[in-house]
């Protein structure tokens, strides 16, 4: 007889570090040198909690924290996820805001080598000098081999208090051991404000435990 309550799966934690020559986020640079990030995450069966800080380079702050609930799912052959993130500007200065709140949802698809995968990120009150923001971004991947990946995407960004602007990325992943991606990626925007916007070559090395 099954067990109508079976016990819940077990933790599943893993801890994340990555170092970037540069950091980008949707599209835009955030850093005018290197960029690291650690984070770290439980997952209890399709939910998730976890937290990340990186170092940002700009007027108004010099890093962010992130603290968040998260929830993935299988769904006839489909992949979706959804998180709900509070965010916060770490040694803040200047006249903006210094916390926020940011709700993202994807679908993906795998079908063979190719994973199509549409993505939509929303905040009310984004860090900075912004307003709302809504970032949509439409891409997929290309599992060449078991440890080479290709990829591609192009977004959309409309932001109140801030500029519009499209962008897009291409790149390769290789996984030459297990806990550890190499990542070298072309990011470009259709804006030419300042280096911010400006297209840019980035290499990464990511270690996940």
């Amino acid at each position: 007889m099954l067990d109508p309550f079976p016990p819940p799966p077990p933790p599943d934690p893993t801890l994340e570090i990555q170092l970037a020559s540069q950091g980008v986020s949707k599209g835009l640079r955030q850093t005018d040198g290197a960029q690291w990030l650690v984070r770290g995450e439980l997952a209890l069966g399709p939910a998730l909690i976890g937290a990340s800080a990186k170092n940002v380079t700009g007027s108004d702050r010099e890093g962010e924290f992130a603290a968040y609930l998260g929830w993935q799912r299988g769904l006839a052959g489909f992949r979706l996820e959804a998180t709900a993130s509070a965010k916060f500007a770490l040694d803040p200065h200047g006249a903006s805001t210094r916390r926020s709140f940011e709700a993202s949802a994807s679908v993906a698809r795998p079908i063979g080598a190719l994973t199509p995968r549409i993505g939509v990120t929303w905040s009310p009150d984004d860090l900075g000098r912004a307003g709302r923001s809504l970032f949509v971004e439409a891409g997929a991947s290309w599992r060449v081999s078991e440890s080479v990946t290709l990829g591609a995407a192009a977004s959309r960004r409309e932001r109140a208090r801030g500029t519009d602007y499209y962008a897009w990325n291409a790149g390769l992943a290789w996984r030459p051991l297990r806990p550890m991606t190499l990542d070298l990626r072309y990011y470009d925007t259709d804006r030419r404000i300042d280096a911010t916007y400006r297209a840019r070559l980035v290499g990464s090395v990511r270690l996940q435990f």
